[in-house]
């Protein structure tokens, strides 16, 4: 007999069947015993009763969550009050004559077969093999699916072709710092930021063209809206009259996957009590100069000299279009020169700005595009005026020696706008396996004292970098100190300039926090702002272990521990700070401005 599954037992009532999945949880009943089994279809109720199985029963009393087993056995209809509207087979269940256990699970951390996953994020990733089969993950990837082909369904009905970008590249496509270098034979090469050269090529010999491949940057963020692998829908178009032409375009892909997830993905939607966006008839598309001048009226806050959009900014405005136009998604266009890439086409009326445009919706970006630069010795200008090397983009280049068409394009970043659709509070809810600079799978900064790198003296490594950046600081030589308030008394400074350096664990992950010594952790605040669940301070040998000193001794420089470091925003309010650096005995004192510009930390508010 052939395996059916779950859904389709409802067309099979009366008939002996046999399934296969996973045992999503059990449940007794006076002598039955009750399965939910799960497989790819959906979930269907398993009725074991020891009058009818037939075989030996002590096996099945012994099944439990995530044993994957393979059933005989009869369809059956449910009648009246039995019937379960919460599941899609509820109007049924299976008779099991017989059950085989084809796999044994272990004990599971955490019960996956309650409504909602209550898990920090880090647990969520840490086990993520698991906490991927549960309805309401599984369904994130499902939406994700639905917008892939979306996409592409949409793109192959323009008339668009699709081709493979490389990922192994020989410059920086954007000309910038962060890339990941790749050790390429006996010569250097990149991970590709993004398949944008090879998109402008490919419009030379396709016309128009789409790619859905990775991209890769370096970025040392750990923000809820960036990842260092991500997957891009990237299109390019040539023959276009100007770069509304290229915003027809997204807004027509964006249409068209809005209306494929609200006719396919209704269940998974509910599942995350979420709606596809509002948008009106038309997406309103305004120029960057009118969306600082609407801002600067709506907030008072004067940014209108600023090349760019702060986060803030951002949810404004689209709050402004979805009360003016009753629309969340909203086309910012000219974005000024300066905070374009090489290629993008200046607008001839003014060349400060670019015709170039971001799609915002609910107060994120989602789409970024624009017309390109095709005349060869207009690109060689613009590619010297970002100080780039036009040998390094000799390929790149050919193509537009040989002639190319007017051309734009755009890319939409995948996990973000499955983010958004779905109100996902973090980007790597949206991905599969997210990499970023915590984390290849598995946690880069967990406690691991055999690969971690600590400065076998850190109160030289702290003056050695003090002296090769040139910031003046003082040195103090004193008495063995214990305490904030005693350092304070020895180095004679106010207790609220000491530079406090603590050592905590977040969701198991080791952290540096450096707040006033005139203040205290508010540990509610903190899990807020980190949205973490546990925290505790790391004990002494965890300290010693992370930082290679002792308690008190530890200095406010997390970069130079290979740990993420968070300042109190209070801290700033001093000119100067101080701090035992490494030592009982030996302190030192800079500007807070050096201190900041050294350690780059993010900057948090968690005091009291």
């Amino acid at each position: 007999m052939s395996r059916s599954l779950s859904l389709e037992t409802l067309q099979k009532i009366g008939q002996t069947v046999e399934l296969g999945g996973w045992v999503n949880a059990v449940r007794s009943h006076g002598k039955l015993i009750f399965l939910d089994l799960r497989d790819r279809a959906g979930i269907v109720q398993i009725v074991l009763n020891p009058q009818t199985y037939g075989h030996d029963f002590s096996p099945v009393k012994k099944l439990k969550s995530e044993d994957v087993i393979s059933i005989l056995g009869r369809v059956k209809k449910r009648e009246g009050n039995l019937v379960n509207p919460n599941l899609e087979t509820g109007s049924i269940e299976i008779e099991a004559s017989e059950v085989k256990t084809l796999s044994e699970a272990e004990k599971l951390p955490f019960d996956l077969g309650a409504k909602e996953l209550d898990l920090s994020l880090v647990n969520l990733l840490d086990y993520r093999s698991l906490t991927l089969r549960h309805p309401k993950v599984k369904a994130i990837f499902k939406v994700q699916e639905t917008i892939l082909q979306s996409f592409r369904k949409t793109m192959k009905e323009i008339d668009f072709t699709e081709f493979a970008a490389p990922i192994i590249v020989a410059s920086a496509t954007e000309g910038g710092a962060e890339v990941f270098p790749v050790d390429y034979y006996d010569y250097r090469a990149y991970l590709g930021q993004s398949p944008q050269l090879y998109k402008q090529i490919m419009v030379s010999i396709f016309e128009r063209v789409f790619t859905l491949g990775y991209a890769f940057r370096a970025e040392p963020s750990v923000t809820t809206r960036h990842l260092s692998e991500y997957r891009g829908l990237d299109v390019e178009m040539g023959y276009i009259t100007d770069f509304a032409d290229i915003m027809d375009v997204v807004e027509k892909v964006i249409k068209n996957v809005f209306a494929d997830l609200k006719s396919e993905r209704s269940v998974e939607l509910g599942l995350h009590e979420t709606t596809v966006p509002q948008i009106s008839e038309r997406i309103p598309r305004i120029h960057f100069k009118k969306v600082k001048d609407i801002l600067f009226v709506r907030t008072g806050r004067d940014q209108r000299g600023e090349l760019d959009l702060e986060p803030a900014e951002e949810r404004e405005i689209c709050r402004w279009a979805k009360e003016k136009y009753g629309s969340e998604l909203i086309f910012v266009t000219h974005y000024p020169t300066k905070k374009r890439p090489f290629y993008t086409f200046v607008d001839p009326s003014d060349p400060t700005y670019t015709y170039s445009f971001d799609l915002l919706g609910r107060g994120v970006e989602w789409v970024t595009g624009g017309q390109r630069i095709n005349k060869y010795e207009e690109l060689i200008s613009a590619m010297k005026r970002k100080n780039l090397n036009p040998a390094d983009f000799e390929i790149y280049l050919q193509a537009f020696r040989y002639g190319m068409p007017p051309e734009g394009g755009f890319c939409i970043g995948l996990e973000r706008i499955t983010q958004l659709v779905l109100g996902l509070v973090n980007i790597r809810e949206a991905t599969l396996f997210p990499r970023d600079m915590e984390r290849v799978d598995q946690r880069l900064s967990v406690l691991q004292p055999h690969t971690r790198k600590v400065p076998q003296n850190l109160y030289r490594a702290i003056t050695s970098l003090l002296e090769k950046e040139k910031i003046a600081f003082k040195k103090f030589e004193h008495e063995p100190v214990y305490t904030s308030e005693q350092a304070a008394k020895v180095r004679g400074t106010k207790l609220e300039e000491g530079a406090k350096a603590l050592i905590v664990f977040a969701d198991q992950k080791p952290l540096m926090l450096v707040l006033s010594a005139a203040q205290k952790v508010d540990v509610a605040k903190l899990k807020k702002e980190l949205m973490i669940k546990n925290f505790r301070m790391a004990s002494a040998d965890e300290v010693k272990a992370l930082s290679g000193v002792e308690i008190g001794a530890v200095p406010p420089f997390g970069n130079l521990l290979n740990l993420e470091t968070f300042f109190d925003a209070k801290l700033s309010k001093n000119e100067k700070v101080s701090f035992n650096a490494g030592e009982h005995t030996k302190s030192l004192q800079l500007k807070y401005k050096d201190l900041e510009k050294l350690v780059k930390p993010k900057i948090l508010d968690f005091s009291k």
